[in-house]
């Protein structure tokens, strides 16, 4: 088999492949021995949670198993529910960690494993790899994972469920639901058959138009990640249906997407960019901002403009998370792919919050998303994004890597490279802001290439020159 290794966000792997009982079993025994109940201030040690995908809920009963019979009481949900909701119940029950069975965003061949930490964000990498050294040891000293049935552990008091109502109460308590529901918004919301399905509904607690909510472990042959390709069915929706926003969250609700009341995708850093501003200006929230390599500049100049520190980390919202950690006062981080967090809820991206917060925005300005985001770019513009994914073979990735570090390019599109970073993958910046970056993913097969330009030409263009760089 592939050995066990974390990826950019916890451990994925093909169901049925290396992703079974076995082997998951060998990563939560692993997590075990190296715990130390000093770090836990809470009755519960762990609190579990499991997404849509093709027996999330049989895995999570098998890591439960595994947990109870190492002594871990373990909190699980008693039903599906979004990674932001373990998180977020982590650091409430001052628990040890909180583990989720998900592979948020692949395809539905996979599932996974992801840790969060005692304060309910993303596992540092240090901390993974402390599991994969341990694995490595129970595997050469053939050390097979203790057991106990769920059954047994539900028995003997060792495993108890709890409800995601919870969360939905906190996530009431930071935004104004009153306005949202008196400004009578026509909502559409689609959770790509994941694991945000029904709650921005419960959590507003009135009817909404929603699609792909039912149970679809396939996910109808889409990726459960809500960029553009995969939202033709919400973008119809809106148009059909007059809606002035939809919504759309990943395979397990910790990203955002969204569709203007035109049927225009709305990309995330222009969601970003709003929700910051909406922090400073509407909640009068300060404090330090992080960024990923992927992310658009509009974020660098709204800091600038307020006045806010800004910090730039590698992809991976661990990383974010690690600088929240060294903030005094974090206020908001987020990434390309749709994750944004607000420190004031939990040090973890949440893609429910972050739909909620567009709607908070949407009943204060009483206008069209569409006129919101055309005053954003006025403001901090214009900025136009865009990405490919780009299967690669791992051969050719490692030489294409090579062939970067060796001799980087000195010039993009006709234009001098004033900067280069290669912090996270191969990013060429120009004068004007402009920006190229290509990059292996941490998680699939991939070469992903990003680029953005004052004009959509312009950044198309960078995407084409990269394909010629790297001989596609």
């Amino acid at each position: 088999m592939t050995p066990i290794k974390f990826g950019t966000d916890g451990w994925r792997a093909v169901i049925g492949r290396d992703y079974t009982y076995e082997n998951v079993r060998k990563v939560i025994q692993a997590w075990c021995d190296i715990q130390s109940r000093k770090e836990g201030r809470g009755k519960w040690e762990v609190v579990l949670g499991y997404d849509r995908r093709f027996s999330s809920d049989l895995f999570a009963q098998e890591v439960a198993g595994v947990l109870a019979a190492n002594g871990f009481h373990t909190l699980i949900s008693e039903t599906y529910c979004p990674t932001p909701c373990v998180s977020w119940m982590t650091k409430e029950e001052k628990a040890l960690a909180g583990i989720v069975i998900t592979a948020s965003h692949n395809p539905y061949q996979w599932n996974g494993v992801k840790f969060k930490e005692s304060y309910g964000g993303s596992a540092s990498p240090e901390y993974c790899q402390k599991i994969e050294e341990q694995i490595v040891k129970n595997d050469a000293a053939k050390r097979s994972a203790l057991f106990m049935s769920f059954e047994e552990a539900e028995k003997k008091v060792w495993v108890k469920t709890f409800s995601p109502q919870r969360y939905i109460e906190h996530l009431r308590t930071l935004v104004d639901i009153p306005r949202i529901k008196k400004s009578k918004l026509k909502i559409a919301v689609d959770s790509l058959y994941g694991a945000g399905s029904g709650f921005v509904a419960e959590v507003l607690g009135e009817e909404i138009t929603e699609i792909r909510c039912d149970a679809n472990p396939g996910f109808g042959g889409v990726n459960p990640e809500p960029i553009e390709k995969n939202l033709k069915a919400l973008l119809k929706t809106i148009v059909t249906q007059k809606c002035d926003i939809g919504l759309a969250t990943d395979g397990d609700a910790d990203r955002i997407g969204a569709v203007d009341e035109k049927g225009n995708f709305i990309d995330s850093h222009k969601i970003f960019s709003l929700l910051l501003r909406h922090l400073v200006f509407e909640q009068n929230r300060r404090g330090d901002v992080v960024t990923t390599v992927s992310t658009t500049q509009m974020v660098a100049r709204l800091c600038k403009k307020f006045n806010l520190p800004l910090h730039e980390t590698p992809i991976g919202f661990k990383y974010i998370c690690q600088k929240f950690l060294e903030s005094k006062t974090p206020l908001m981080g987020g990434e390309e792919s749709g994750g944004l967090g607000m420190a004031h809820h939990v040090y973890e991206r949440d893609g429910i919050l972050s739909g909620l917060l567009l709607l908070d925005i949407l009943a204060r300005h009483q206008k069209p998303i569409s006129q919101i985001i055309e005053d954003l770019q006025k403001e901090v513009g214009p900025l136009h994004f865009v990405r490919e994914d780009l299967h690669v073979p791992q051969e050719q990735i490692t030489a294409i890597k090579q062939k970067m570090n060796q001799g980087p390019p000195q010039n993009l599109c006709g234009e001098k490279i004033v900067k280069n970073n290669f912090k996270d993958g191969f990013k060429f910046i120009l004068a004007d802001d402009s920006w190229l970056l290509i990059r292996p993913s941490g998680t699939e097969p991939l070469l992903r290439v990003y680029a953005e330009a004052p004009t959509l030409e312009k950044a198309q263009k960078m995407i084409e020159e990269a394909k010629r760089m790297i001989e596609m």
